[in-house]
């Protein structure tokens, strides 16, 4: 048999591959869930205040805020131009549909009467 006629089982690549897979339950490494503390239980120590949690909660939206890409002046303008013209020919199809549909209406009614 030719080299090229060899099929990949024939070369043992599937066969390495599952013998060098180990086949196990990763769950078994998970350590169980604790149970909750009730009424009676120990507060948590390990929360920070709400003070602490308030402040924390800001230091990150302003830490996060110098991380965005803020675009120029002249971009948002030319963005906002475009937005107004997608509006505006939105605009002329609805008001061109909803005349056809009125003049249609008026001939169907006329035409009743």
């Amino acid at each position: 048999m030719s080299k090229k006629n060899k099929t990949v089982e024939e070369s043992g690549v599937i066969n390495q591959a599952l013998n060098n897979a180990e086949l196990r339950n990763d769950n078994a490494n998970v350590p169980a869930a604790q149970p909750k503390k009730g009424k009676g239980g120990k507060k948590n120590a390990d929360k920070p205040s709400v003070g602490t949690r308030i402040k924390n909660f800001f230091k990150g939206t302003v830490s996060e805020l110098k991380k965005v890409s803020w675009p120029t002046a002249a971009k948002v303008f030319a963005q906002f131009g475009t937005v107004c013209l997608v509006v505006l020919i939105f605009i002329l199809i609805i008001m061109g549909f909803d005349s056809l549909c009125a003049w249609l209406l008026e001939l169907l009614v006329g035409g009743i009467a």
